[in-house]
């Protein structure tokens, strides 16, 4: 095997694997208002993600290495979107403002 195949077989992988350890430790290093949910074609890593679970799980044409790797990067964004999720729950929850309305004061015009 010729060795840019080598390092594209496993190369690849490893970084898809350590960019989904990098998420993971942005999901709770990074400050919980930063979550946003999908929108539009954010819509995407989501269809990426059920891929990759699916490959992981039913892939029965693909070696156990492309199995292992996809299913450790999508149990790995898993772990990162729902950490970022009940951050950002709890987040909300604590700064969420009281019920009595504050009155805004304005300065005049001079």
């Amino acid at each position: 095997m010729p060795l840019w195949e080598e390092i594209w077989r496993f190369g690849a992988p490893l970084v898809i694997v350590l960019g989904a350890a990098a998420a993971v430790s942005g999901a709770f290093s990074d400050p919980p208002d930063t979550f946003s949910r999908p929108h539009g074609w954010q819509w995407a890593w989501v269809g990426i993600w059920l891929m990759t679970v699916g490959d992981a799980a039913f892939g029965h044409e693909i070696s156990w290495f492309e199995r292992a790797w996809k299913g450790v990067t999508a149990l790995l964004f898993a772990v990162a979107v729902t950490a970022a999720a009940w951050r950002h729950y709890r987040w909300r929850k604590r700064v969420r403002p009281s019920d009595d309305p504050v009155p805004i004061v304005t300065q005049p015009d001079s």
